[in-house]
């Protein structure tokens, strides 16, 4: 009973998160891009480090 999970079950959902976050990420890069102001490039570089710890996350596994 140690693991609840079986591996490629956790390999699913981990790839399943990291793609829905990515893809929040780029809509919310797009939809603040819209708009100008200091607020939305706060808002944009949020989403830009939000992708990019998805990116080092997926990178992490290969080093």
């Amino acid at each position: 009973m140690k693991d609840l999970m079986k591996e490629s079950t956790r390999g699913v959902l981990l790839v399943t998160a990291r793609t829905l976050v990515a893809a929040v990420c780029v809509v919310v890069v797009v939809v603040a891009r819209t708009t100008v102001g200091w607020g939305s490039l706060a808002i944009m570089l949020c989403a830009l480090a939000g992708l990019l710890a998805v990116l080092a996350a997926y990178n992490r596994r290969f080093r």
